[in-house]
């Protein structure tokens, strides 16, 4: 299990692994909290990215942890927060319930979670993107792009945020090509398997197999293996949250962006600056939130359609496109 523990001794580790808290230290610190891996080239890495150029701007001491299950965020929040952290970022939907119960013990600490909503409570700021604005484009783009007429979107659990890229790339597909067929699939059931490069790619195998020949994989690190698919059947991958269309250049279509590295910067500048606050924030297209990625790796690939993709991501921006659920993808209308 790799962990993650920067700026405090291997002494203070041990400790607080071990159930014991040491002394806090004597200038406030932050810590932010992975889920799963902190270096899975996409959601947290974004996260990682943000925060250590706020750290260097303002000098924040910050501290790092990767969890792999709700019950050990829940554990090393309650050890970080009798330790003397005042800040907390942490990633992911299902650290909801974790958040909650510390942030009612230790009100005076400053809690951040990215892809999750706690509006109730003064300590803690909740960061939402519109998963399925981004989602829309991505599926946009691949409708623009299909040749067999059958597109995928492959998720790596299914939870909120990533069944909201799912659905609204299915609306965004419908939207390009109204008869396109539109395929779905998971990695697996629990959290690890954002990390499962085989089984995405086995999943992936399976859907080009089916006649997809465009995918967009919202399964973070496994992603990757969809991509590796995708190559193999000389077919396209939709990458998600960073920009990723270096990975397999040719294959990787475009990447649908969810620009989670200036949320996590703007949390900690405003805790740096004093403005800091609670409540729910939500990242549009409208704010910069989304988008797509047009870069040298995919400018040939997409040169055709850069215009149109542009159009709609104006029209979501402005509201004149409104995202329905469409048939292709259960339950779209749950978190639509």
């Amino acid at each position: 299990m790799l962990k993650q523990f920067y700026l405090a001794s291997g002494l203070a580790l041990f400790l607080l692994v071990s159930g014991f808290v040491y002394s806090a230290p004597a200038e406030p610190v932050g810590v932010v909290i992975y889920t799963n891996t902190k270096n899975d080239g996409s959601f947290n890495q974004l996260a990682a990215e943000g925060s250590e150029r706020a750290a260097g701007e303002f000098g924040i001491s910050l501290r790092e942890w990767s969890s792999t299950s709700k019950e050990e965020t829940h554990q090393v929040l309650l050890n970080f927060a009798a330790d003397g952290v005042t800040h907390v970022l942490i990633l992911g939907f299902e650290n909801s319930d974790a958040v909650r119960d510390v942030a009612q013990k230790y009100p005076d600490i400053k809690f951040t979670i990215i892809d999750a909503a706690i509006a109730d409570l003064p300590n803690v700021r909740s960061v939402l993107f519109a998963d399925d604005e981004s989602g829309f484009l991505a599926g946009y783009v691949a409708g623009l792009k299909t040749e067999t007429g059958t597109v995928g979107t492959i998720g790596g659990m299914d939870i909120p945020p990533v069944r909201r890229f799912m659905c609204g790339f299915a609306a965004g597909a419908k939207h390009a090509k109204s008869d396109v067929e539109i395929l779905s699939a998971f990695i697996g059931q629990d959290i690890l398997s954002f990390r499962d490069i085989q089984r995405g790619k086995l999943v992936g195998k399976e859907m080009f197999a089916q006649g997809a020949d465009v995918v967009f994989a919202t399964a973070g690190l496994a992603s990757e293996g969809v991509a590796k698919a995708a190559k193999a059947a000389g077919a396209f991958v939709i990458m998600v949250d960073d920009n990723q269309n270096g990975f397999i250049p040719g294959t990787v279509l475009t990447s649908a962006l969810k620009r989670v590295n200036e949320a996590a910067y703007d949390s900690w500048k405003s805790v740096a600056d004093g403005t800091w606050s609670g409540g729910l924030k939500v990242l549009s297209a409208k704010d910069n939130g989304i988008g797509w990625a047009v870069d040298d790796h995919n400018r040939e690939l997409v040169a055709d359609i850069v215009d149109d993709v542009d159009a709609v991501t104006a029209a979501l921006a402005n509201g004149d496109i409104e995202i329905m659920p469409v048939d292709g993808v259960s339950g779209c209308a749950e978190v639509l």
